[in-house]
């Protein structure tokens, strides 16, 4: 039996868009074209369930594959445990997919939001690390914390999220090994101002 060909693997994760949001899942309203050609060529869930509605501990959930009982994450991670030098890693003690892939040879990277807890640091397997520090915030020149250094990065965070994202996948899309990215946006999580006019608008 021949051996599982590895992959390079690209996982995007909004933060507060129900399933109804998107075109790919039957909403004929709204206008997600980038998003319905992503669909209609990779992986959708259609059959995919979260076990507590709230940001952190979901996220916790996902890349665990355990519920909020058993992982400890029961709400969303507030206040200065996100970030900083009181930060907390809440995942230490538990085996994340990411963990597996790096342990399997794939290189790892995260780019946008955490929210697990200790955003200035690396954790389960990453190596490559672009986080937002919390759970929220502004949309415009936001901080950003790249593999230990804090610092705000002009621009649309949407935007940056997804240059910082885009230079990873060239970085390694040559690589002998495969590659994982975690791109993870705080859209459309409020708040709901200062967005692009021509979002706005639309």
């Amino acid at each position: 039996m021949s051996a599982l060909k590895k992959t390079n693997i690209v996982f995007i994760l909004a933060d507060d868009m129900a399933v109804w949001a998107a075109g790919c899942y039957g909403n004929a309203e709204i206008r997600t074209p980038n998003l319905d050609r992503m669909a209609a060529t990779g992986v959708r869930f259609e059959n995919f369930f979260v076990t507590i509605p709230v940001c952190s501990a979901s996220r916790a959930s996902f890349f665990t594959g355990r519920i909020p009982s058993q992982h400890g994450v029961h709400d969303f991670i507030g206040g200065q445990v996100n970030f900083g030098p009181a930060g907390q890693s809440f995942l230490d003690d538990e085996v994340c997919y990411t963990n597996v892939l790096a342990d399997n040879g794939w290189t790892c990277g995260l780019s946008g939001k955490w929210h697990l807890g200790n955003s200035s640091l690396p954790q389960c397997g990453f190596s490559h690390w672009f986080a937002h520090p919390g759970g929220a915030g502004d949309y415009n020149d936001q901080i950003m914390i790249r593999d230990g250094v804090t610092g705000v990065v002009p621009g649309y965070v949407t935007h940056v999220i997804t240059d910082d994202a885009l230079d990873y996948i060239d970085a390694h899309a040559e690589d002998e090994n495969p590659f994982y990215l975690s791109v993870h946006y705080t859209a459309p999580h409020a708040p709901w101002i200062g967005h692009p006019q021509d979002i706005v608008d639309s």
